[in-house]
């Protein structure tokens, strides 16, 4: 049963190595600091969090149990953006618009903040109820 589920709906970890490998980069790269700022507060969040994480940019709560994925994470860096801004996701193409944050602290808060208040991608949140995005309130 657990091989069926996991094939239908993916691996409840988000493992971040499997993440990395399937990312890619625009106006930026794996080095840039900013980028590194989003990695290390995706390393310090929850399994919960990062499920969050995946379903703001994504739509969806797991990754692929596939190696060749059909899209890959794409992270794009906005140039002469100011702490104040907050991240940007387009899910049907699974990507972060990701502003430059002067520090991992705010880039922590910011994504923190956007996957707990932005995870509906509809206006009314009628498809986050349908989906059941809160079944996992008790991790």
């Amino acid at each position: 049963w657990r091989d069926l589920q996991e094939r239908v709906c993916g691996v409840p970890e988000v493992d971040l190595d499997n993440l990395r490998r399937h990312t890619t980069y625009k106006n930026c790269t794996s080095s840039t600091v900013h980028v590194q700022y989003m990695w290390q507060a995706l390393e310090s969040f929850t399994q919960k969090q990062r499920r969050s994480f995946l379903r703001f940019v994504w739509g969806r709560s797991s990754l692929p149990t596939v190696e060749k994925w059909e899209r890959n994470f794409t992270v794009q860096l906005l140039s002469g953006t100011g702490d104040t801004r907050l991240p940007c996701s387009h899910t049907c193409f699974f990507t972060l618009d990701l502003p430059s944050y002067s520090s991992l602290e705010i880039c922590e808060a910011k994504l923190l903040y956007c996957i707990t208040h932005c995870i509906a991608i509809d206006a009314d949140g009628a498809a986050a109820r349908s989906l059941n995005w809160d079944e996992d309130d008790d991790d």
